[in-house]
């Protein structure tokens, strides 16, 4: 699912696992929806929640 661009707020989790990498690619999974970003700008664009989903 997209991070971005929905036409209501939307409940976002951002696995913090990517936060050490420089760049990040986010979107809806295809490579034409795909963008590069920074660990810090998903949860400031999505308005999301940055924490440890995997085990």
């Amino acid at each position: 699912m997209a991070p971005v661009g929905h036409p209501a707020p939307l409940r976002t989790l951002v696995d913090t696992a990517p936060a050490g990498y420089d760049r990040v690619w986010a979107g809806a999974g295809l490579p034409h929806t795909m963008f590069p970003t920074t660990f810090e700008e998903l949860p400031a664009m999505t308005e999301g929640e940055a924490l440890s989903v995997g085990a």
